[in-house]
Formats: structure tokens, sequence, C-alpha cells
């Protein structure tokens, strides 16, 4: 199951970081007319009218739309649901991504895209049910790399728990 953001996002570190708790940005952006708008325009509103940063933005937009506007943990802005999971994979970056990359190959065909030379790279898929796969290597620490795969575009949240499993099966596949 999917938490909330609230449960992640410590109320001391948002408080920290920003100066307000959830509950005074939630009612701050309530009653600026925040129901109305969009997610991108709750995001701009707090990074260009209180100086927030972009990625604080991000997680306390998704708490008002969560806490007040009914968005479901795992849901998008779109409506659509993502999940994502991160294992570490022995080796190098590139052979880390690549251990992965061929586990999805096996049970996905090949990707549609890939960045191998971005800042994180990241192998892509358009999977046939409509929802995309992507597998990205962060920055490897002492024990491997780090690997993230997510799938997104989900049409609802019943499909979660079979993506969570697809992805489990996915780095079971790597060892």
């Amino acid at each position: 199951m999917v938490e909330r953001i609230d449960k992640n996002m410590g109320p001391a570190a948002l408080q920290a970081a920003t100066g307000r708790t959830h509950e005074q940005w939630r009612d701050l952006i309530e009653g600026a007319g925040g129901l109305e708008w969009t997610h991108r325009a709750t995001v701009d509103w707090l990074v260009g009218e209180h100086g927030v940063d972009p990625w604080w933005a991000q997680g306390i937009t998704v708490d008002f739309e969560q806490d007040r506007k009914g968005r479901l943990p795992g849901q998008q802005a779109d409506g659509t649901f993502t999940v994502a999971r991160t294992r570490t994979v022995p080796g190098e970056r590139l052979a880390a991504l690549a251990a992965v990359r061929a586990a999805v190959e096996a049970r996905h065909g090949a990707p549609h895209g890939e960045n191998l030379a971005a800042a994180q790279p990241v192998v892509r898929w358009r999977l046939d049910d409509g929802t995309r796969l992507a597998a990205a290597a962060q920055q490897p620490n002492r024990s491997g790399t780090p690997v993230g795969v997510t799938i997104e575009r989900l049409p609802d949240a019943g499909a979660m728990a079979a993506a969570k499993a697809e992805i489990d099966a996915i780095f079971a596949a790597v060892g």
C-alpha cells in the first residue's frame, strides 16, 4: 500500500525547510483559491509567491491535494497511478542498469528509448497495456548501485498491486 505523503514528509523537516507545518500550508493554499488550481499552478504559486524550493513545493502540493482535494496515494495529477521501487544492484552504474534492463527485456522486449549519458541513466519501455516502465540508475554507493524501476499510467489504484509484483519479479530476476 502506498501511504499519504504526509507520512513520508516529516513535519519537523517540512517546518524547518519551509517555515510552515502541513496544516498551515494547506490552509494558506486553500485560502488563496488552491481548490480551483491545477497541480502546476499550485507549485508555481508556492515557488513564485513564497520562495519555496521546487522539491518542497511538489511535496506540499501533493499533500494539499491528498488532504483537501481527494487525491489518492500513488495517484498522479492526471488521475493515473504510479508505483516505484528501488533496489541496490551490485556493480557500477551502467552495469547495474544493464542487469535490470536484461530482466525487463526478458519480460517485455526491447525498450523504446534510453539515455545512458544522463546524470541518472535511464531506459524506458511502453508496455502492451498502455503503461510505461522506466529503469534508472542512481549514484553508486558502497554496496552497489540503486536502480529505481517505475511503472506509470496505471488506470486505477487497483492496478498498483500487480505493478508492484511486476517490479518485484524484475528485481528477483536480477538476483
